[in-house]
């Protein structure tokens, strides 16, 4: 997984070697298009057991009283969402056709996202500065920042405050999803620094039942548009901050 800053140093790398491109796209042991087959077909693996589990349930309900056949059901709905969040994450990295967006029109939608999304009792204010449009994806900035509150929610137990924050810094917008409560995991104890490079691994998370791939699909949109993401401790609260460049 790169960071920001070995990012850039590819990017500049390729500018000065365009014939190292297509070297580089051939590292990785499997190309998207590939990764995209081999997903459809599990999902529809995972659907035709999902329509005989609800045929069987159906015709049998008897069998509802058996502890197995509901291990079932959990087991199913499981393989969904995690089929979804790795669906979402390896788009995350598609290439996209950018036009001119405002951050603050989509910031305004985001609460209802997450409100249809989660059992959510989390309460939202705003601090939106009068800010210029930016270049990039719609779908993808609205991952982004769905992402990004959804995190902050979930952090929360979803029933914090969460507040949301735009600003125009010199040449860059800055983003903030402000969570009242400092994270607290196995691995972070409300005091030290968060390791923000371990937080965005592919696949790591410290919450039962979860992928672990939010941070990352936020990662993976940054360096794709020229952004960076940090999350820190400010004041007592979490702090994930974007910056986009202008």
């Amino acid at each position: 997984m790169l960071n920001f800053n070995e990012y850039q140093k590819l990017s500049e790398l390729i500018k000065s070697n365009p014939e190292l491109e297509p070297i580089i796209n051939n590292m990785s042991l499997f190309s998207l298009s590939e990764l995209s087959i081999d997903s459809h077909d599990i999902k529809n693996y995972i659907a035709y057991l999902k329509t005989t589990f609800q045929l069987v349930r159906k015709k049998s309900p008897e069998i509802c009283d058996n502890p197995y056949f509901n291990r079932m059901e959990k087991v199913i709905s499981q393989l969904i969402y995690h089929m979804e969040r790795t669906t979402l994450y390896r788009y995350s990295m598609k290439k996209t056709e950018k036009v001119s967006i405002s951050i603050n029109n989509i910031m305004y939608e985001i609460p209802d996202i997450i409100d249809d999304t989660l059992d959510n009792s989390c309460e939202f204010s705003f601090c939106l500065d009068d800010i210029p449009d930016i270049l990039i994806n719609p779908e993808q900035l609205k991952t982004l920042l769905t992402e990004a509150v959804l995190n902050a929610c979930e952090a929360s137990g979803c029933s914090g405050e969460i507040t949301l924050i735009t600003r125009k810094e010199s040449d860059s917008i800055l983003v903030q999803i402000v969570n009242n409560r400092i994270i607290s995991d196995d691995n972070h104890s409300g005091n030290a620094p968060l390791d923000y490079n371990q937080l965005i691994k592919p696949f790591f998370s410290t919450k039962k039942d979860h992928v672990g791939v939010g941070l990352s699909i936020i990662h993976q949109i940054c360096l794709s548009n020229n952004a960076k993401a940090d999350i820190h401790e400010q004041e007592g609260k979490t702090v994930l901050s974007i910056l986009f460049q202008l």
